[in-house]
């Protein structure tokens, strides 16, 4: 008799569509196949008319022949169930019915259809009131048929139909599962798992619910609350479910928490144990910790173990936090308190198995009872706690596999776990990272130790000791240590030894050091985190961005992330935020003993040398982005990189990486300058680029000081094109920074330095500064001079921004001497070149095109330009220029009368002006006066032109200081 019930056939939906014949899978073609075949497998034995499985599969968009394409798609796939039919066509399960087609294969398993088979036995069990475990295990059957997304890649319709129905169903079924799950109370990780799909699934009242039932089981109330008022706003508002529940939480509904049997105390044997170490008098802050870690553990007595992991750094008070805390909270264990030293740090951590037999000892479990197996100690240790309510305190774990064994399995225990490392793979835990003490919290922990007189009497050297500590409780208890030992030595001595550079042998008292501490963590490492460690503390920066980092240390971005966090985790190294790394103080220091112990020279300089190639070449990418900057101005002295550096999309993603790394920079110079081995090229045209895409006051300071010392070691090492543009360099920022006459004698040397063809381009950028010196003290005939030389030396060099740039400042001197005609081309030649130089330099075009047209007599279209050039600076964040062009604008307002839009306009770029330039902020104050004097105002203007008088006489502008006495002499 001929087989036609499709036995050994099975297909599978809940997941990419797959067949397979026995244990031969099918090979089922191209996506539109697999698209027809799932609709006939959906259709269930009935038949699909063609128009249906047109629609279904290809939607508006069928084939010009849909008809012939669904044929040509049935003729592959009955190719494709030959090796189950052979040759005998009785046997073909996909056959022609009338105007369609249907798959019969009565006796195939299709896994869609076995789950939902299941899902309608299990709503059936519930309605008929089966225990929740067997219903439970229903679902979980269902659940174990999915393997992936349901039709994963299957165009059309049909499949995105499906897919939606079967991912509602799978979602729902699982929402009835983890209430089960809740019902039942058994599982640990019910509140991770609810969380999870809870964020997956935003906006699901039934996920809410269970997520809030989970929490408040595990003893987490104020959690559970926190849910419902963080998913409130997209709850339903049809179904009440959650909002029910929260009630039932305030209320402390009993019912919420599922009756557990207490089992029998084992009376003969059981004793309270009472391990805790005794705790330290002079205990020292650290309420806000101890009150979250206290609620954490008020919690045990639900459904769950309360397990807290407290992880720091060494040093940084984990144990005396847990034990301050535990000897707090004992009375809420009355069946016993257990403490074992894991010794995590050391070399060899303690054996979890040796922990439990001294564990179960103590809990009066006879020696010659306790198994050999640490499963079996495990289990009986759990056995013994089951029912009880009883603190553990595991102290310096190593990794959670190693606190797993001991972990209780009942409710009503507690579990305070310390480790260096973050333990994430500890289900369930809650998890709370110990920093450094705040400087109060120190300073009265070395006050406690020492004594309140000797404090009072030295407060300024007491809390330079606790910062050269870092704030670090360890550091600061053996400070505090060695004074009270020695009444002899003052604050201000201990002070005085702990800023020298060996600051970590100064912090031992001779029983502790701080040096030990980190040596266990570091010890542990290997090599490859070992050098990753040491090498980067060797920039002085705080922290470092994961690029810069994976340059310094010569690996890929994905390997120098996985070594980084790895550290974090193991606290040597913190992360302040997304992508960056940094020390601690003192573990900085220890790093950097590392690195001279153990790191050649060689290696030290080829980090360094990696790290200022990629800064050198991702800020010139920054200057690119930003300015549209030309080879001419990125490289003043040519100097080679190898490294493609960081690319950057934009000018302001350009200012925001340039701002953010300026520490960063600032190190990578700091290194060359250290280093002989390391040429200061490079160096001098990082610290270039920061001056050129950062026109910020607070960070032009910086630059200025950063050029100084490349200028005093490009001296020492006869490096001429370096000190050259160093000098430049300076003098440039001092001008931004209003000291206009040390800024010119700064520049005049550089321009001396400049006799061969490699400097010529830092000539031609001095020449620029040195007439915009000479015009802030009206030398104007003097500034268009130089302006004009340094344009023609940029038109040579092929320049056509840096040209403009010079072109625009040749105008403005030129019109301020009368040359109106010349000024004008100049201006409109200065704005075309700049034009197609990018976002930055169009907008300083229009901005000197604005400038000109106001003094050639056409106020309204400089207007227009200056207030579109404010626009775009705006956006682009260059916050001076911004200013300048609102002062512009509002001078032509002001000239023309229009004092209110005038005043307005003042008063809105005057902060910016405040922020980055001393002559704007005095131009913006005059104008602004000018304006409220227009308005009869006459006192508040008064006041701001005599605060303008005073910020120009500081600056020595006497031309400009003349002009406003003149104005205050007619206010009378």
């Amino acid at each position: 008799m001929t087989d036609t019930g499709g036995a050994g056939l099975r297909f599978g939906l809940l997941g990419p569509l797959r067949a397979w014949y026995r244990e031969q899978e099918l090979e089922l073609g191209r996506p539109q196949q697999r698209a027809v075949l799932a609709v006939l497998l959906d259709a269930a034995g009935r038949t699909a008319a063609v128009p249906v499985l047109v629609e279904g599969v290809w939607g508006g968009a069928a084939p010009a022949d849909p008809r012939k394409a669904v044929q040509l798609a049935v003729s592959r796939l009955r190719t494709a169930f030959r090796p189950y039919a052979g040759d005998d066509p009785e046997r073909m399960p996909l056959v022609r019915v009338g105007d369609g087609y249907a798959l019969r294969v009565p006796g195939a398993e299709v896994d869609a259809h076995a789950w939902q088979a299941l899902l309608t036995e299990a709503e059936e069990l519930r309605r008929t009131d089966t225990p929740a475990q067997d219903v439970r295990e229903v679902l979980l059957r269902a659940q174990r048929l999915w393997t992936g997304e349901p039709l994963a890649g299957l165009p059309g319709p049909h499949a995105e139909a499906l897919r939606a129905r079967l991912a509602e169903q799978r979602i729902s079924a699982k929402e009835t599962q983890l209430e089960l799950d809740a019902e039942l109370g058994d599982r640990t990780d019910l509140t991770a798992e609810a969380a999870a799909l809870a964020l997956e699934h935003p906006g699901r009242p039934r996920l809410t619910a269970v997520l809030m039932h989970a929490l408040y089981q595990a003893g987490r109330k104020a959690e559970a609350l926190a849910v419902y008022e963080d998913a409130r706003p997209t709850l339903p508002a049809d179904q009440p479910g959650p909002a029910r529940l929260q009630l039932r939480i305030l209320r402390e509904d009993a019912t919420l928490l599922p009756p557990r049997a207490e089992p029998e105390p084992a009376a003969d044997t059981w004793q309270a144990p009472d391990q805790l170490p005794g705790g330290l008098p002079d205990f020292t802050g650290r309420t806000e910790e101890l009150g979250a870690l206290a609620d954490q553990l008020g919690g045990a007595g639900g459904r769950a173990v309360v397990v807290s992991a407290l992880d720091g750094m060494g040093g940084v008070g984990k144990t005396t936090l847990a034990v301050h805390l535990a000897r707090q909270v004992r009375d809420r264990f009355p069946d016993g308190q257990l403490f074992a030293d894991l010794r995590g740090a050391d070399r060899t951590p303690t054996d979890p198995g040796a922990v439990l037999s001294g564990f179960l000892r103590a809990l009066g479990i006879a020696p010659d009872e306790i198994p050999p197996d640490t499963g079996e100690r495990s289990a009986l240790y759990r056995s013994a706690l089951a029912g009880r309510r009883v603190l553990v305190v595991l102290d310096n774990a190593a990794t959670p596999e190693h606190v797993e064994p001991l972990l209780p399995g009942a409710a009503g225990c507690a579990v305070l776990i310390t480790s260096r490392l973050r333990l994430t793979g500890l289900s369930g835990a809650h998890h709370l990272r110990l920093d450094t003490l705040p400087p109060a919290e120190a300073l009265e922990l070395l006050t406690r130790i020492v004594g309140a007189e000797r404090v009072a009497a030295e407060p300024e050297a007491a809390d330079e000791v606790v910062r050269a500590c870092g704030l670090l409780p360890l550091a600061v208890r053996i400070a505090a240590s060695r004074l009270a030992a020695d009444p002899a030595l003052t604050l201000a001595g201990l002070a005085e030894g702990l800023r020298h550079e060996h600051r970590l042998a100064e912090l031992s008292d001779g029983e502790r050091t701080v040096e030990a501490t980190f040596a266990l963590s570091y010890h542990r490492l290997d090599p490859e985190l070992a050098r990753a460690f040491r090498l980067l503390s060797l920039p002085e920066a705080p922290d470092l961005p994961l690029p810069c980092a994976a340059a310094l240390l010569g690996r890929t971005e994905d390997e120098a992330d996985r070594l980084l966090e790895t550290l974090v985790d193991l606290n040597l190294v913190h992360s302040p935020r997304f992508g960056r790394y940094g020390f601690h103080d003192l573990v900085r220091d220890y790093a950097r003993g590392r690195l001279a112990a153990e790191e050649h020279p060689a290696e030290r300089t080829a980090a360094a040398d990696r790290f200022i190639d990629f800064c050198l070449a991702t800020a010139r990418n920054a200057d690119r982005a930003a300015r549209k900057a030309e080879d001419a101005e990125i490289s003043l002295l040519d100097a080679p990189v190898t490294a493609t550096g960081r690319r950057i999309p934009d000018g302001a993603a350009a200012v925001r990486w340039m701002r953010d790394q300026a520490e960063a920079h600032a190190a990578a110079i700091a290194l060359s300058c250290a280093d002989p081995d390391l040429p200061l090229d490079r160096a001098a045209e990082l610290a270039d680029r920061m001056g050129a895409v950062l026109a910020e006051r607070d960070l032009t300071g910086v630059i200025v000081d950063l050029a100084g010392r490349l200028a005093e070691e490009a001296e020492a090492r006869g490096e001429r094109g370096p000190l050259a543009l160093a000098r430049y360099l300076r003098g440039t920022m001092l001008w931004h920074i209003n000291r206009y006459t040390e800024s010119e004698a700064e520049i005049r040397r550089a321009v001396d330095l400049c006799t061969d063809p490699r400097t010529e381009r830092v000539l031609a950028k001095a020449l620029i500064n040195l007439g915009g010196n000479a015009r802030i003290n009206g030398r104007y005939a003097e500034a268009a001079e130089h302006a004009s030389r340094a344009a023609e030396l940029f038109h040579r060099l092929g320049a056509r921004r840096a040209e403009g740039s010079a072109l625009g400042e040749f105008a403005f001197s030129a019109a301020q001497t009368g040359r109106l005609t010349e000024a004008r081309d100049a201006a409109e030649r200065s704005a075309e070149l700049m034009t197609d130089s990018g976002p930055v330099s169009a907008a300083i075009g229009r901005y000197y095109l604005a400038r000109v047209l106001r003094l050639c007599g056409d106020p309204e279209t400089a207007l227009a330009h200056a207030l579109g050039a404010r626009e775009e600076f705006a956006t682009l964040q260059v916050t001076v220029f911004e200013a300048a062009a609102g002062d512009l604008a509002a001078r032509i307002h002001a000239e023309a009368r229009r004092w209110l839009l005038a005043a307005d306009l003042a008063e809105a770029v005057l902060p910016q002006a405040r922020r980055t330039s001393a002559a704007l902020e005095a131009a913006l104050l005059r104008t602004l006066g000018t304006a409220l004097t227009g308005l009869g105002r006459p006192r508040r203007a008064r006041a701001l032109l005599t605060e303008a008088l005073e910020v120009y006489r500081r600056l020595g502008l006497t031309e400009d200081a003349t002009q406003v006495e003149g104005q205050l002499a007619e206010l009378g």
